[in-house]
C-alpha cells in the first residue's frame, strides 16, 4: 500500500477508486455547485443508517496472486480467511478466532504475518512447520514491531538492552537474528536482499539520521531529515546500493526519491502540480521497485512509474485517486469514494482490464448516487497564502439558502480526506452544506504548509484561515449567512470555542467535542505525560518545538493562554454544546468540566454532556450514533434544520447508561 502503511511492509490493503472523477475544470467549486444543484433532491435516510461497522478488514493479496487473505468480524470477534483467486473457489477459514487486527503476506506467499496489539504470529496456510508466535511485544526490553521483512519470511523488531537499541529479524518459529544495534533509537530500517540491514533511520536529537552500511562493516551517516515523519524508508534498490525514500529531502513537498549510500539524492516522482505531498506509493512486491504513485490534491492523479504499469493505467482509464496492490497476474482493487459506505474488493486482470467482485463487506448500504460528493478547492487567505478546503452541498437545492456547517479537523497536524464520512453525509442529507477547512498547519500539503502556522495557534493565523474560509464560501453563494455553525473534536473543538468567544460573531451555534479550553496548557500537559504523542521515537515536546510551540517557553504559554477560550470565557454568548469523554487520555476531562462550570456561572447558553466510558477518539458505533443525534438536534434548534427522529430503543438505552448531562 501507500506510504502510510509501509511499516507492515509492501503487502497492505489495496485500494483503487472506481468512482468517476470530476472534470479538470478551471473552477472546480463552481462546477461542483452547478452539478449538485442540477441533481434531484436526495431522499431522507434514517440517521442510524449512516453509521456502519466493517465486517471485513485487512484484505491483502498474496504476492504470487494465488489468493487474498482477510479478517472477518462477527460479533466483535475476528477470524482469519483465505479466498483463492480462481473464479468460483470458496473462501476457506484458517482460524476461527484471532487477536490479530492486521495481516500481511511474506514475499514467497507461504506465510501470513498476523499483527495483534501484544504479539506477532506467523501462519502457514499450507501447514508448514513453524506456525505460531514470532514475538511477544512490550515487556522489559520494550520490544516493538518495526515492519515486515520484504525479502525473507518474518518481521523486523526493535528492543532496548540497557543503553543500546537493537534491530532483529524474527522468522517462523520465533527464531531471531540480530541485524544492527545503536546507541541511538532505531525507528526505521531497509533490508537488503542478502538479509542484512542496508539502511537504518535513527533518532538524533530533534531530527532523524539515516545511516548506510559501509562495505567494510558498520554504518555511516548519509543524511538527516526533519522529524514529523518527513522521510520514510521504503526499501532497497535491486542493487542494494540505494534506498527508496518517501520524504522532502529534495523539496518542501513529500516526494519519491532514491538515496544512495554516499548521500546522493535523485528524484523519482513528485506532484506535477506542485500542490500536495505524495499520498500513495505502490512497490512491485517481487522486484521491490516503485510501480505507482498517487496524489490527492485538488485534482487527484495517479501515475505509473514502470513502462508496463503506465500503459495498463492508461488503458483502464480508472479514476486517479488510487492505491493499488499488485501481483504479476492480478491486481486487488477496493472501491473508495466519499459516497461509498462499506467496502467492496475486486480482482482485476491487468492484461485485459476484466474485473470481478471478490468480497463485499456490506449487504445493506445507502445508495451512493443519493449521497454527497466532496470537492477539493482553494481560497486566498488575507495574507495571500493559498489555503485548501473540502466542500459538500445538498443536491437539488440552492446552496445560497441552506445552513452552512464548518467542521474543523483535530490534530491540528492532520488533515481530512475525501473518503466516506458519516457526519458529513448525515448533515448534507439533512440539508446542510459542510465545509472542512484544511488550514495552514494541516499535513498533506508540504512541509512549508505544515510549518506555516509558526506557532500561531491561539486566536491567530490558523483561526483566521478557518473563519476566512467560511466567509469565502458565503461570498461565493454557499450558505445562508444567518444560519452558520462550527464544530469539531480535539483541536477542532478548541477552534470552535475560539470562534464563539473571539468576537467574530460569524457562527450562530457550535459543538465542541473533547476540546482543550487552553491549547497551550493542554500541549504542555501532554508533553510531560509519558509517550503521549510520541512519533517515530520523537517525543511530543520535540515536535512542539519544531512547530514553534516550545512547551517550556513561558512567553508562548502566556500568549496562548491570553488568546484561549478559557481566558475569554466571559465573551461566550453563542449557543454551545460541549461533549467530554470520561476516559480522555489526551485532554484532561477536568479542564473541560472546569470550563463548562465557568460558562454556567456566567449564564452562557452552553451545556455539557459527558460520555462516561469513552476515550478521546471513540470507536464505539453507539457513541457515533449518539453524537450524530446530538449534532442533528443542536443544529435543528439553532439553524432551523429538519427535526431529528427520536433515538431508537437501543440507542436510547445506551445514552441513558453512558451519557451524563450537566
Amino acid at each position: 500500500m501507500p506510504v502510510r502503511t509501509r511499516r507492515l511492509g509492501y503487502a497492505a490493503a489495496a485500494f483503487l477508486t472506481l468512482a468517476c472523477a470530476m472534470p479538470a475544470l478551471a473552477d472546480p467549486l463552481a462546477a461542483m455547485l452547478a452539478a449538485e444543484r442540477a441533481r434531484p433532491v436526495a431522499p431522507r435516510f434514517p440517521r442510524d443508517a449512516f453509521v456502519s461497522e466493517p465486517l471485513i478488514t485487512s484484505v491483502t493479496l498474496a504476492p504470487d496472486g494465488s489468493g487474498v487473505a482477510f479478517l472477518r468480524i462477527t460479533g466483535g470477534q475476528y477470524s482469519l480467511w483465505l479466498q483463492p483467486s480462481a473464479a468460483g473457489a470458496p473462501a476457506r477459514r484458517l482460524l476461527q478466532r484471532t487477536d490479530a487486527r492486521e495481516i500481511a503476506w511474506s514475499r514467497d506467499s507461504r506465510w501470513l504475518v498476523m499483527i495483534a496489539p501484544d504479539k506477532v504470529q506467523m501462519l502457514s496456510p499450507a501447514g508448514d512447520p513453524g506456525s505460531g508466535i514470532a514475538a511477544t511485544l512490550g515487556g522489559a526490553t520494550e520490544l516493538r514491531l518495526l515492519g515486515l521483512n520484504p525479502w525473507h519470511p518474518g518481521v523486523l523488531l526493535v528492543d532496548r538492552a540497557g543503553a543500546r537499541w537493537r534491530l532483529w529479524h524474527a522468522g517462523p518459529g520465533g527464531a531471531r537474528r540480530l541485524l544492527a544495534h545503536s546507541a541511538r533509537e532505531i525507528v526505521d530500517a531497509a533490508i537488503g536482499r542478502d538479509g542484512r540491514a542496508a539502511f537504518v533511520k535513527l533518532v538524533d536529537g530533534e531530527r532523524h539520521l539515516i545511516v548506510a552500511r559501509s562495505p567494510k562493516g558498520g554504518f555511516h551517516g548519509i543524511t538527516a531529515c526533519v522529524a514529523m515523519e518527513r522521510c520514510d524508508l521504503l526499501g532497497v534498490t535491486p542493487d542494494n546500493a540505494s534506498v527508496y525514500v518517501s520524504g522532502d529531502l529534495l523539496g518542501e513537498r513529500r516526494a519519491l526519491l532514491r538515496l544512495d549510500a554516499d548521500g546522493k539524492r535523485t528524484l523519482i516522482h513528485a506532484d506535477p502540480a506542485s500542490e500536495v505531498d505524495i499520498d500513495g506509493i505502490v512497490l512491485d512486491r517481487m522486484r521491490g521497485v516503485p510501480q505507482i504513485a498517487s496524489y490527492r490534491g485538488t485534482r487527484p492523479a495517479r501515475y505509473g512509474l514502470l513502462p508496463g504499469t503506465a500503459a495498463i493505467l492508461a488503458r483502464l482509464s480508472l479514476a486517479p485517486d488510487a492505491m493499488v496492490e499488485t501481483s504479476s497476474a492480478t491486481w486487488l482493487v477496493r472501491e473508495r469514494d466519499a459516497r461509498l459506505q462499506g467496502n467492496r474488493w475486486y480482482l482485476l486482470d491487468p492484461a485485459s482490464g476484466a474485473m470481478r467482485l471478490l468480497l463485499d463487506d456490506r449487504v445493506k448500504r445507502l445508495p451512493p448516487d443519493a449521497l454527497a460528493r466532496v470537492t477539493a478547492f482553494t481560497w486566498p487567505a488575507s495574507d495571500g497564502m493559498t489555503i485548501h478546503g473540502l466542500l459538500s452541498v445538498p443536491s437539488g437545492l440552492d446552496p445560497a439558502h441552506v445552513p452552512l456547517v464548518t467542521i474543523v479537523h483535530g490534530g491540528p497536524w492532520s488533515h481530512d480526506d475525501t473518503d466516506y464520512s458519516a457526519l458529513t453525509q448525515l448533515l448534507v442529507n439533512r440539508g446542510y452544506a459542510v465545509f472542512r477547512p484544511q488550514f495552514r498547519g494541516s499535513t498533506g500539503y508540504g512541509r512549508a504548509y505544515m510549518f506555516a502556522a509558526q506557532g500561531d495557534y491561539g486566536d491567530g493565523r490558523v483561526q483566521r484561515d478557518i473563519e476566512e474560509g467560511t466567509r469565502y464560501l458565503l461570498a461565493r453563494g454557499v450558505g445562508d449567512r444567518t444560519r452558520t455553525a462550527i464544530m469539531g473534536a480535539s483541536f477542532g473543538g478548541y477552534s470552535t470555542l475560539q470562534a464563539l468567544s473571539n468576537g467574530s460573531r460569524l457562527y450562530r451555534a457550535g459543538i465542541a467535542i473533547v476540546p482543550p479550553p487552553d491549547f497551550g496548557w493542554t500541549s504542555r500537559w501532554a508533553a510531560i505525560h509519558g509517550n503521549l504523542g510520541r512519533t517515530q521515537g520523537m517525543a511530543l515536546d520535540r515536535s512542539l518545538r519544531l512547530l514553534a510551540l516550545n512547551p517550556d517557553d513561558r512567553a508562548i504559554a502566556e500568549r496562548l493562554h491570553r488568546q484561549s477560550p478559557l481566558a475569554r470565557v466571559a465573551a461566550m454568548r453563542t449557543p454551545l454544546l460541549l461533549i467530554a469523554s470520561g476516559r480522555d487520555e489526551r485532554v484532561p476531562i477536568r479542564s473541560v468540566i472546569d470550563y463548562a462550570a465557568h460558562l454556567k456561572l456566567l449564564g452562557a447558553p452552553a451545556g455539557i454532556i459527558i460520555a462516561r466510558n469513552q476515550p478521546h477518539a471513540p470507536s464505539d458505533p453507539m457513541a457515533m450514533r449518539a453524537y450524530l443525534f446530538l449534532a442533528e438536534s443542536m443544529f435543528q434548534r439553532h439553524l432551523g434544520g429538519i427535526a431529528p427522529a427520536a433515538p431508537s430503543n437501543d440507542l436510547r438505552a445506551w445514552m441513558v447508561k453512558s451519557l451524563v448531562e450537566r
